[in-house]
């Protein structure tokens, strides 16, 4: 892309941004290439993304596209799509949508296009995120109605309403974990961690089980991967299996009054004789972990059912950092 090309896609980028930065969900940089027309040519697009409601989501872009005479200007344009589970880490996003803008040089003066495709993450490293995508359009240029393919760079944060979500005991949302912390005798810095440890942890919430899973680069978690995604997120190493942290840490005694956020609790199973599960408390009788139905929270409580099944299988607490 020659030095004006990337100044202007570069200033409609930051003016973009800056309109949509308080409700952003993502922002992706894309590479693609044209297969319709002679030669083929790149195309390049920047998206921000916003999500709407459940799994729906917009895609307000601003792209530059090969004309129908090579070489001979540019077309230039905006556009939108309405995309379908472009939160999701494991599954295509799919996405139709439409577009329109100026040509230059001896392209059309005005253009448009409708497309629609499907987007796929292959590489995720927090939220950062490295994509595939597939794109039929159908453009109002000559001989450039056809395939267009792109590879995307760029981040993509969670929905930050996850609190919003109910649990079996219906909604809730923790009192100040710090606070808490502190008053049961944690230093200062140790319970700032442990407040990020769990509001990490909370912030998965609706994730689904993954086995084997620790978030990045796998769609979710299983019991011990949640736990171990949120203490590594600020550098305390966790042991990765459910068996291996309920060895780790200090063992606290097993009272839901001397619990305090971000202690490991451990189930056995029908049995009774091995920890084959875990969970982060996160306060007030609560924890959270992920099981079958995904990352959910549940109580430490005989007159909730589904707490009463934990609680009958809760065999110890660990503690990691005092």
């Amino acid at each position: 892309m020659s030095p004006s090309r990337g100044a202007l896609l570069g200033g409609l980028a930051a003016l973009c941004t800056a309109a949509s930065a308080s409700a952003q969900q993502g922002a992706f940089l894309t590479a693609g290439r044209v297969t319709a027309g002679s030669p083929n040519e790149a195309s390049w697009r920047f998206t921000v993304q916003r999500d709407l409601a459940g799994p729906l989501g917009v895609d307000v872009s601003i792209t530059e596209l090969p004309g129908g005479r090579p070489k001979e200007g540019e077309l230039y344009g905006a556009g939108a799509d309405l995309a379908l589970f472009s939160e999701s880490r494991s599954f295509p996003t799919v996405f139709v949508g439409a577009s329109a803008g100026l040509g230059t040089r001896a392209q059309p003066r005005f253009w448009s296009s409708g497309s629609i495709g499907l987007r796929m993450p292959v590489v995720l490293v927090g939220a950062l995120r490295l994509s595939l995508e597939g794109r039929w359009r159908n453009i109002t240029v000559p001989d450039r109605d056809g395939l267009e393919f792109g590879i995307s760079l760029g981040y993509r944060n969670r929905s930050k309403n996850n609190l919003s979500r109910p649990e079996s005991a219906g909604l809730w949302a923790p009192r100040a974990t710090a606070e808490v912390l502190r008053a049961g005798g944690i230093p200062e810095s140790k319970a700032r961690l442990l407040s990020d440890v769990v509001a990490t942890a909370l912030e998965e919430m609706g994730q689904p089980y993954v086995w084997g899973g620790t978030g990045d680069g796998s769609g979710g978690y299983d019991c011990s991967g949640l736990i171990y995604y949120a203490y590594a997120r600020f550098g305390v190493p966790l042991p990765r299996t459910a068996a291996s942290q309920a060895k780790a840490g200090t063992a606290i005694r097993r009272d839901i009054d001397a619990l305090l956020p971000g202690d490991v609790l451990t189930f056995v199973g029908d049995r009774g004789d091995a920890v084959v599960h875990v969970g982060l408390y996160v306060g007030e009788g609560r924890f959270i972990h992920s099981a079958s139905n995904g990352v959910r929270l549940s109580r430490l409580r005989e007159d909730d059912p589904d707490g009463r099944w934990w609680l009958r299988r809760w065999s110890g607490v660990r503690r990691m950092v005092e």
